[in-house]
């Protein structure tokens, strides 16, 4: 009984407002252990099962990184790869048949158009260019506010009808100015927007070969066509019902019906657009459209990723950092472009038939004409299929060195006095790797300018061009000088080489993104 004040209390008075009973000493804390209560700095708070339950907590979130900027093909076979790839070059083929007819008309602008039999004026001759001009700016006020689907269509629309209206005349020159006006419309309202979308929809490893077979390949086989069919033409068929002139049309009229009718069935629009404009699953069926299978593959979410990026990165460009950046890129392709149109002008065209008619007379000019006309179209085809293996300043350079050399050269053995049977051949050595040179400038228009001002600067390029063809057209030919131009010409190419090697980068495999990254920096010495 003496020990019953030492007794516990009963259990249900066994609560927090009682102090433990006397005799009931709690151990002190050990050495290296924490003391009981609430956790102790340095050490881990007990943490029990459920808090663990199924594995150890996730990591906290990374800062996201840059996607690369370089792509790597696929380890496929070029067959293999062309097949997936096919969707692509179709979806803007319609346009390369609108470039077709352009080429024509350009070739028959500066003199390859044989003997006429009305009354034509400067005008007639210039008034391709001008309508080129014309339909450049009006792309530039219809930029991505209206379907390239639709601008395609009209545009086909204007090439047939002109097409048709120098088929069905004969000798009509104002005929033959309403037609260059309606097919100069027509391609300067295309080349800008069609551009741009060659260069949104190809996958990196392919953009060269898609944009440089669109426009400079396309535009060659116009030439070619052109030059073929009027120096092949017989001089007394002229008289007939059927000429030359009927067969331009025809041809063009064939190309606007069939740019018709490929552009309404095949043409895709620009996913990157369509992510502009808010509408992602647009994007990702048109990614899946441009593949074979038509499938959705982890490829398609990595093109719809990057795209997503490349847009994020112009968003936060404003307007006057964009055309401030535009205006550096266009100083350098707008030089280029302006030497393409140095190449095949009309002082070329006459020279070559002064060296032609007077070294080898007319029964021979038919021949040394389309050899003229091969070695110009072969310059532009064979390093179109190089530019994504070989790089496109790696072949720019080469092409604007040898060009550069040609045009001394030519300049030097020019002489009326003589029989110039080495200009001849010389102009066609200078026509093949002017070809070269400017191959790859396709795949730069569709990837150096900034996407908020993409479509018009690629116009303003092009008015350029087309300015400079006219300016040409509309001057004198001095016979006895004409070495001069070369020699001008000659000195060009020299700064133009110059220029490709200090500022113009190398692209080959890169994405949109990286690509305007590269242009954004004037000097780019690597190769």
């Amino acid at each position: 009984m003496q020990n019953d004040k030492f007794a516990p209390p009963p259990l249900g008075m066994q609560n927090d407002k009682y102090p433990p009973p006397m005799g009931f000493v709690s151990a002190p804390p050990q050495p290296g252990y924490p003391p009981p209560g609430y956790p102790q700095p340095g050490h881990p708070a007990h943490i029990t099962p459920a808090d663990t339950y199924g594995g150890p907590p996730p990591p906290p979130p990374q800062p996201p990184r840059d996607p690369p900027t370089r792509v790597d093909p696929p380890r496929e076979g070029c067959f293999q790869r062309n097949q997936k790839n096919k969707p692509q070059p179709n979806a803007v083929g319609s346009a390369g048949l609108i470039f077709m007819s352009g080429g024509m008309n350009i070739a028959w602008s500066v003199g390859f158009r044989g003997a006429i039999y009305y009354s034509a004026t400067q005008h007639n001759f210039v008034a391709w260019f001008i309508g080129a001009i014309i339909g450049a700016v009006a792309s530039c006020l219809l930029a991505n506010k209206v379907a390239k689907k639709y601008v395609l269509q009209f545009s086909s629309v204007l090439v047939t009808i002109g097409g048709l209206v120098i088929a069905c005349t004969y000798n009509n020159g104002p005929g033959t100015v309403a037609a260059c006006y309606l097919d100069g419309i027509a391609n300067g309202l295309i080349f800008a927007p069609f551009m741009a979308l060659a260069g949104e929809i190809s996958v990196a490893y392919k953009r060269g070969v898609v944009t440089s077979n669109l426009e400079q390949v396309c535009f060659g086989v116009g030439i070619f066509l052109q030059i073929i069919y009027t120096s092949s033409w017989s001089a007394t068929s002229y008289y007939n019902d059927f000429s030359a002139e009927n067969m331009k049309g025809v041809l063009s009229t064939i190309f606007g019906i069939l740019a018709l009718i490929m552009g309404s069935l095949l043409i895709i629009e620009s996913p990157v657009q369509m992510l502009a404009d808010n509408d992602e699953q647009g994007a990702i069926d048109a990614l899946r459209r441009l593949q074979k299978p038509c499938v959705l593959t982890e490829e398609t979410y990595d093109q719809l990723a990057e795209h997503k990026w490349y847009l994020a990165f112009n968003k936060d460009m404003s307007k006057n950092q964009s055309i401030s950046q535009a205006l550096s890129t266009f100083a350098r392709l707008a030089f280029l472009r302006v030497l393409n149109a140095m190449s095949i002008s009309r002082f070329v065209v006459l020279t070559l038939a002064i060296s032609i008619y007077g070294s080898y007379g007319f029964s021979s000019a038919s021949s040394w004409f389309v050899g003229f006309a091969i070695c110009r179209w072969m310059g532009t085809v064979i390093p179109s299929f190089c530019t994504d293996c070989l790089g496109r300043k790696k072949i720019t350079c080469f092409g604007l060195l040898v060009s550069c050399g040609m045009s001394f050269a030519l300049g030097s053995q020019y002489d009326v006095y003589t029989y110039m049977r080495g200009v001849t051949a010389l102009l066609m050595v200078f026509e093949f790797f002017a070809g070269m040179a400017f191959s790859a400038t396709s795949a730069y228009l569709s990837e150096a300018y900034p996407l908020g001002v993409k479509q018009h600067f690629i116009a303003l390029t092009f008015i350029t061009e087309m300015f400079v063809f006219l300016i040409i057209n509309v001057c004198t030919y001095n016979v006895l000088q004409a070495y001069t131009y070369f020699y001008v010409m000659g000195a060009m190419y020299l700064v133009g080489f110059i220029l490709a090697v200090v500022s113009l980068p190398e692209t080959k495999l890169m994405t949109l993104r990286g690509a305007q990254e590269q242009f954004s920096r004037f000097l780019n010495t690597r190769f």
